[in-house]
């Protein structure tokens, strides 16, 4: 059962670190999950998160 408890337990950490550390985390579990889909799919998740990714900035930016 570690596999299933290790990205939410290891998120919680870098979470509690910094902020932008847990979202780092995040990346890299999408990343992981990613590399297995076809593609065009993973791609198009990415260019998603991209766009997502964009607009936060832009809102917060001065």
């Amino acid at each position: 059962m570690r596999g299933a408890t290790y990205w939410p337990k290891e998120i919680k950490q870098k979470d509690r670190v910094s902020p932008k550390t847990g979202a780092i985390r995040r990346l890299d579990r999408l990343r992981s999950i990613l590399r297995d889909l076809d593609p065009v799919v993973a791609n198009r998740a990415w260019r998603e998160v991209g766009d997502a990714l964009q607009a936060i900035t832009d809102r917060y930016s001065p």
